[in-house]
Formats: C-alpha cells, sequence, structure tokens
C-alpha cells in the first residue's frame, strides 16, 4: 500500500471516527431531552441545544427528528432486550417461562414512561417508512433480539413449532403494550381493571 493510500485510509476512517462521535453526542443529548421533557419536549431545537450545536447542524447527521428518535428507539430496545436476557441469566434451575420473559418486556417499558411514548410515536409515525434503510434493519433487529427469547422458550417446551411460537409471541407484546397504553391513559382504571391482572392472565393465555 502506498503512502498515498494510508493517508486516505487514515483520514477516512478518522472522519467515520468523528462523525459517529458528534452522532454519539446528539443521542445522548436527545436521550437527555426525553428522560426530562418527555416526547413533546424532544424537538430538534431542545436537541440542538442540549448537544451544544445549531438545529441546522444536526442534519448533517441526521434527515429529521423521526431519525434520531428511530435510533433512540433502537437503544430503548437494546436495553429491554438486556432485560430479558438477564432474566434468564439470573435463573436458578429451571429456566424462565415464555410469560416471565414476556411479562419481563412489558414491565421494562412500565417501568420507563418516556420510552414507552418514545416506542408509541416511532412505530405510530406516518414517516417511519422514509427511515434510512440502515435505521429500519437496526430498528428490526433490535425489536427481534427482545422478543426471539419468547419465542425460543416456547419452542424449547417442545409444544410449539417456530412460526407459531414467533406469532404467539409478537401477539402477547401487542397485547402487553395495548395495556399499557390503557393503563398510562387511565382507561383500565375507568373500567375497574387491573393492568397487572390482565397482563398475567393474557400471557399465561397466548404463551402457555
Amino acid at each position: 500500500m502506498s503512502d498515498a493510500q494510508q493517508i486516505d485510509n487514515f483520514t477516512e476512517a478518522r472522519q467515520q471516527s468523528v462523525r459517529a462521535f458528534k452522532k454519539s453526542v446528539i443521542l445522548d443529548a436527545a436521550q437527555r431531552v426525553l428522560d426530562r421533557e418527555g416526547i413533546e419536549g424532544a424537538t430538534v431545537r431542545a436537541i440542538a441545544k442540549e448537544a451544544g450545536y445549531t438545529p441546522g447542524a444536526l442534519y448533517a447527521y441526521y434527515a429529521d427528528k423521526d431519525d434520531i428518535l428511530a435510533e433512540l428507539l433502537c437503544k430503548s430496545l437494546g436495553r429491554a432486550a438486556r432485560a430479558v436476557r438477564h432474566l434468564i441469566e439470573v435463573a436458578s434451575g429451571s429456566p424462565p417461562g415464555a410469560a416471565d420473559l414476556a411479562a419481563t418486556f412489558t414491565a421494562y417499558y412500565r417501568q420507563e414512561p418516556a420510552e414507552f411514548d418514545l416506542f408509541l410515536t416511532v412505530l405510530q409515525s406516518r414517516r417511519i417508512g422514509n427511515l434510512s434503510s440502515e435505521t429500519s434493519r437496526s430498528l428490526n433487529g433490535r425489536l427481534i433480539a427482545a422478543l426471539s427469547p419468547i419465542a425460543e422458550s416456547l419452542e424449547a417446551s417442545g409444544r410449539w413449532d417456530s412460526q407459531p411460537a414467533s406469532e404467539a409471541t409478537l401477539q402477547a407484546a401487542g397485547m402487553g403494550l395495548g395495556i399499557l397504553l390503557l393503563e398510562n391513559s387511565n382507561r383500565l382504571s375507568a373500567l375497574g381493571m387491573d393492568g397487572a391482572t390482565l397482563l398475567t392472565s393474557g400471557n399465561a393465555t397466548l404463551l402457555s
């Protein structure tokens, strides 16, 4: 490799490193704003101010606010996946069942209401189809990583094939998030119902 090629490679690697660092600064700032102000307060202007950039500078690294929120959701799903995996790692004796794993996934978002709002906002956005292919792949991969232990637990029982296990897992996740939505909007209390009870019975029905 010539000296010129080595210099070009070094320059490109440095530029990529700087870009990755600046993106991480923006994401960290966005997470702080989200935690402090909630999803409605997580505007491009607020994120830019928190990161120490002008609003226009953010567009050099992210296409728009939806792109930033999608990457935040990727990180959130990663934390939810770790919570599910942690339950498996600390189990003594028999591994936790699929219903327990599904409950752990839902419990993560019950404990992190700002991240639950983020989850709903990103997935409901009409512009989610305009996310970059890289961000979309990352989002799908993180969601699969968070839910796959549930399906794997069903398959390990010997009573479920792969496709039905995956379908039941998605149904349980959808049910759990739906119950959280009703719970957070006080609809369940108005109906005289308890979210935890509904989750337990629903997971038992879907994942037994």
